[in-house]
């Protein structure tokens, strides 16, 4: 079950019940849903922000879909994760580079290029409607950023609160204190709530919830970037903690009554964590899945392996340099990686850092231990077998 339903439903069950007979009263919302319509619909009265308008943009319509679609037919053959479980053309190594909106799309592998920066994980749709909303920020920077949000990924909140503060103050948007689109105070600003997170299909994001035997069920979020960009803010605690947990409450109802029947939905923090884990292996060639195990080849043309097991200060696996022929080699080392995150963010920033062992070395000093024995069992030409004791 994802954190934040388990709150609700542990410590906030009165307001589900209010919420859910606010939402029965009104009757709109639930008739709109999972549409924007009813997502902006939702917003205006959590927040009392008559602003907040849903705009029907379709992309079918726009004069450079045949460009959009040459990329999603092209990525989708290729089983990309930016449009997921769809089917597109022919499978094929050539690359195409195409305008969209003003702004230049490259196809690279399973990824695109936009504008320079690499994307490769997202809704892949949602990042042809930001280019089509045309805002000041890049759109793939614009991307990237939501993604981190959903993805509770995002780098260095304190520092984008200030950017955001700067920016506030130097364009002249001086909003009343509380209101969603001014920045935080800085008593809060160290209290972001926990993110969604939502699986993804091509279009927008996918929130889950858990519903004991029916199973597990999705809604839709927007399909329009700004909208989906309010959902995330009102979530994020503004204006208030109180309208975040409304919102949850009612995000809850509205996707047991519509929401989508998907037991294969990533949405709660151990699933996610190994969905990161399987990008990283799939998206570098110095990384062999082995039976029970993994092989990485670091930059100093080193081998080491992963392997389940009780490991250096009690880490659930074994990390250990590796012979020619597959045979570990010496005690296992401690990467120091943090106990707190879970499993798959764990093994992910493992090798991460192995892959760059040429860097590592001049930072711990067991890794620069390790390579200098593996460099001298191999200088003297030992053969490695599983009976020979190398490092006694």
């Amino acid at each position: 079950m994802p954190p934040w339903q388990n709150y609700m439903q542990q410590h906030q069950t009165e307001l589900l019940n209010q919420t859910i007979a606010w939402l029965q009263e009104d009757g709109r919302i639930i008739s709109y849903m999972p549409y924007n319509r009813g997502w902006a619909e939702l917003l205006r009265k959590l927040t009392g922000n008559k602003h907040i308008l849903s705009v029907d943009i379709q992309i079918e319509f726009h004069r450079d879909y045949d460009s959009y679609l040459a990329v999603f037919e092209k990525l989708a053959a290729r089983g990309s994760r930016l449009f997921p479980n769809l089917e597109g053309g022919e499978i094929d190594d050539n690359e195409i580079t195409v305008r969209f909106n003003g702004h230049e799309v490259r196809t690279l592998g399973p990824a695109i290029i936009v504008d320079g920066a690499k994307i490769d994980r997202g809704p892949g749709t949602l990042l042809f409607m930001m280019m089509i909303e045309n805002r000041v920020e890049s759109p793939a920077l614009r991307f990237l950023n939501l993604f981190h949000q959903f993805e509770g990924t995002g780098h260095n909140n304190a520092n984008n609160n200030e950017k955001l503060s700067r920016d506030v103050l130097r364009d002249g948007r001086f909003n009343p204190y509380g209101a969603s689109d001014s920045p935080r105070t800085k008593s809060r600003k160290k209290k972001n709530a926990p993110p969604p997170l939502c699986d993804w299909n091509h279009e927008t994001y996918l929130l889950g919830i858990e519903l004991g035997v029916k199973g597990r069920h999705v809604i839709p979020l927007p399909t329009q970037p700004s909208l989906l960009e309010r959902f995330l803010t009102v979530w994020g605690g503004r204006p208030s903690t109180l309208v975040s947990d409304r919102l949850r409450a009612a995000t809850r109802y509205l996707t047991k009554i519509v929401g989508i029947h998907s037991e294969n939905a990533r949405i709660t923090p151990l699933e996610r964590s190994f969905s990161l884990y399987r990008s990283v292996i799939d998206g570098d060639p110095n990384v062999e899945v082995i039976d029970y195990g993994l092989v990485v080849k670091g930059g100093l043309d080193i081998l080491w392996r992963i392997t389940p097991g009780r490991g250096a200060h009690n880490a659930p696996y074994l990390i250990q340099t590796m012979a020619k022929n597959r045979i570990g080699l010496g005690q296992p080392i401690c990467m120091f990686d943090n106990a707190e995150l879970p499993l798959g963010d764990r093994l992910s920033s493992v090798v991460l850092g192995l892959l760059n062992d040429d860097k590592l070395i001049h930072q711990f000093e067991q890794i620069k231990y390790a390579v200098h024995q593996y460099k001298l069992v191999n200088e003297r030409g030992f053969d490695a077998t599983p009976h020979c004791d190398l490092f006694p």
